[in-house]
């Protein structure tokens, strides 16, 4: 299964073309390929807030209600960032006990997605808070977290629209 909104799709290629280019840059130089999985990881973060934002903006859209969507709007791009599991578990519950269970259902706390999403968000932090003398992430390191956390966009897609 892959993400069907068309702009998920298209945020998601954007970085898999540029894994597929790191990989290839930094096949004989592993420090050039820490700072580049760094690069991505934060890429990919940011990837999943905007594309979270997109998908509750989608519902929210079958409202007919400007004044709902553009509070909603606000709210989440000021709220939610670093969207762990809890957080994105949070923000469905906000919306409905059965968003939020039926999200448990298919993506546990502890599960690989889970686990690959607070991977690559330590790998973002790590990267903002200390810099990058301890940079331990490859490329591949990274491209497998990012496929791994691609599933819980597509609950997402699959619960909100």
């Amino acid at each position: 299964m892959t993400p069907q909104d068309s702009y998920i799709v298209n945020r998601c290629t954007e970085i898999e073309v540029l894994l597929a280019d790191a990989a290839v840059w930094a096949s004989n130089n592993e420090k050039l390929g820490a700072h580049l999985a760094a690069y991505i990881s934060v890429l990919t973060v940011g990837l999943l807030e905007d594309c979270i934002e997109h998908l509750v903006n989608q519902r929210v859209s079958k409202t007919n209600d400007n004044e709902i969507k553009h509070y909603v709007r606000e709210v989440l791009h000021q709220r939610f960032r670093n969207p762990d599991y809890g957080a994105i578990s949070g923000l469905l519950g906000e919306f409905s006990k059965e968003y939020k269970k039926a999200f448990a259902d298919k993506i546990t706390h502890n599960g690989m997605e889970a686990t690959a999403l607070q991977g690559i968000l330590d790998n973002k932090n790590s990267l903002a808070h200390e810099g990058t003398d301890k940079l331990q992430m490859s490329v591949n390191d990274v491209d497998n977290y990012y496929h791994r956390i691609i599933p819980i966009l597509e609950v997402l897609e699959q619960i909100l629209i």
